[in-house]
């Protein structure tokens, strides 16, 4: 089975759940609202996982197409900015699970805006 084929329907399936749920939590944390932040914690761990299996598959398609030289560069910027995606959520996560998923009232409004910034960079 060709897995590297899933690759670009993995990116744009990454793209969406992290989108959605970035701004989900954070609007739920900005409107204390715990059930819509909860369920945007959901789809930013999904979204998270995602992306790993993403730059897998984006490994295997670029270990087995022949990119054009003219185009290595271009390749570059896009795994690099996977790397990147997938950095900024772990790093959300991390954050959170320090404090079991409750962060104090201040950290939490700087965690929102953290995922805002990583969904705009997305």
């Amino acid at each position: 089975m060709a897995l590297h084929l899933f690759h670009p329907a993995l990116v744009h399936f990454s793209i969406a759940v992290l989108v959605a749920g970035a701004v989900i939590e954070a609007v739920g944390i900005f409107g204390e609202r715990p059930a819509a932040a909860r369920f945007g914690t959901t789809l930013v761990s999904i979204g998270t996982v995602t992306v790993i299996v993403t730059l897998a598959t984006g490994y295997l398609a670029a270990n087995t197409l022949d990119i054009p030289e003219a185009a290595r560069e271009v390749f570059d910027v896009h795994e690099r900015n996977g790397w990147i995606v997938l950095g900024l959520f772990v790093l959300g996560i991390f954050w959170k699970a320090l404090y079991r998923g409750e962060l104090p009232p201040v950290q939490a409004k700087a965690y929102a805006v953290l995922l805002l910034a990583a969904a705009a960079f997305v």
